[in-house]
């Protein structure tokens, strides 16, 4: 697989996806991919697990494959004011998880490209991300 991994992964990605989505997460606060993860804890217990991010992932293709075929592509690109956040979004789509170099991405390169956030902190190898992980998560990018 020839997957591009920066520190953040598609982490980083989902999150200027989501912002694209909804404009009102460019916050500062919402630009911290460990706050991201964070929002994956769909039942709030305080645990981040994979099944978690797995469907934040689906969600998020969900949204942005919208001509429904199965792929995000330029020819799911918004038209009007949108149009070039989609663009910027769909570079940073294609760099993370277009496996395969197509210039698209399938729902299938999308929820098996890998993590590497959530797999340094899974630090018990559990895919499952507990409060201790996610404290000593948050510590770890707060002194980069």
């Amino acid at each position: 697989m020839n997957v591009k991994t920066a520190p953040f992964g598609g982490v980083a990605v989902l999150l200027s996806l989501a912002c694209m989505l909804n404009p009102t997460l460019v916050s500062a606060q919402a630009k911290d991919p460990v706050q991201l993860i964070s929002e994956a804890d769909a039942n709030g217990d305080g645990t981040v697990s994979w099944s978690e991010v797995v469907s934040m992932r689906m969600k998020t293709f969900g949204r942005l494959d919208r001509n429904k075929d199965g792929f995000i592509a330029a020819s799911d690109r918004p038209r009007g004011a949108f149009g070039a956040r989609f663009d910027e979004a769909f570079t940073n789509v294609k760099s993370q998880f277009d496996a395969n170099g197509d210039n698209r991405v399938s729902r299938t390169e999308m929820l098996d490209a890998p993590a590497p956030v959530f797999d340094r902190a899974d630090t018990n190898g559990d895919r499952s991300l507990s409060a201790k992980e996610m404290a000593a998560l948050r510590s770890t990018t707060k002194k980069k």
